[in-house]
């Protein structure tokens, strides 16, 4: 599943339909897909704060970038 939203647009789901093709092709546990849906739903509320100028990966890549250097 991926979250998009058109500039100035509301955001939306897509590839939702791909996604539930995959879960039965590859066979995803319920907990895979249970915490995709979580993680979806806690972008879209990232995303409605983003207008208060909170960004949700302000600081997310520092742990990652960290690994690397």
């Amino acid at each position: 599943m991926r979250r998009g939203r058109p500039r100035g647009g509301e955001a939306h789901i897509e590839d939702e339909e791909e996604f539930a093709e995959h879960r039965v092709r590859y066979g995803y546990p319920d907990s895979v897909v249970d915490k995709a849906r979580q993680t979806c739903e806690w972008l879209r509320e990232a995303g409605r704060r983003g207008g208060e100028g909170v960004e949700p990966f302000a600081s997310a890549y520092r742990h990652w970038l960290g690994l690397v250097e």
